[in-house]
């Protein structure tokens, strides 16, 4: 998947994309129980990047050093094989995954979050978008930390829209103005083309 960038929209059915859309930013619940989500003071902050004061709240399915760490992960389990089977890729290593929710601000930078990678292995990264909103996802053609980005492709959320890009592309979002911003993410490593793992 060097350097593509794919975007699907409808990449689940509409019930199953109510059933995540209710448990996430509704009144849902998965196996009778609703999902915990956790404040994060900065979503932008990390060993590499200062960070811009950007809050939300997160919830964590799988972490790249303990695994699965979340009971909610197993109904994310159809959306990823989906979004795999588009792009013919029938095994995968989770790396990570997380849902993030924003809300949006009365007062917003005019600026995209910092530029970044989730992770130095090679991997592809899966956006969900569990509603329409704004705020896009910023896809730059750089592969390497720089002064200056080019952007390589800007997709706006939309309930049931699917983007999958190769994981060592900076990107990057905008904070939503107007909507309630919600977003499953997963980092992948395709088995097909790393077997040593």
């Amino acid at each position: 998947m060097d350097d593509e960038v794919f975007v699907f929209d409808d990449i689940i059915n509409l019930n199953y994309q109510t059933r995540i859309k209710e448990l996430l930013v509704g009144e849902g619940s998965f196996n009778n129980r609703d999902l915990p989500w956790y404040f994060l003071l900065d979503i932008t902050h990390s060993e590499e990047l200062e960070g811009q004061g950007r809050c939300a709240f997160v919830h964590n399915f799988a972490d790249q050093k303990k695994g699965i760490v979340s009971s909610f992960h197993p109904l994310f389990l159809k959306l990823i094989k989906n979004s795999c089977k588009k792009i013919k890729v029938k095994k995968v290593n989770i790396l990570q995954g997380k849902t993030l929710f924003e809300f949006p601000k009365s007062k917003v930078l005019n600026i995209p979050d910092d530029p970044h990678i989730n992770s130095n292995e090679k991997h592809f990264s899966m956006i969900y978008y569990v509603s329409d909103s704004d705020g896009d996802t910023i896809i730059y053609n750089e592969k390497e930390k720089s002064k200056s980005y080019t952007i390589k492709k800007r997709i706006s959320p939309k309930q049931g829209r699917v983007v999958l890009f190769d994981g060592q592309l900076f990107h990057t979002e905008q904070e939503p103005k107007n909507y309630k911003r919600c977003i499953v993410n997963y980092d992948l490593v395709d088995l097909s083309v790393d077997p040593h793992i």
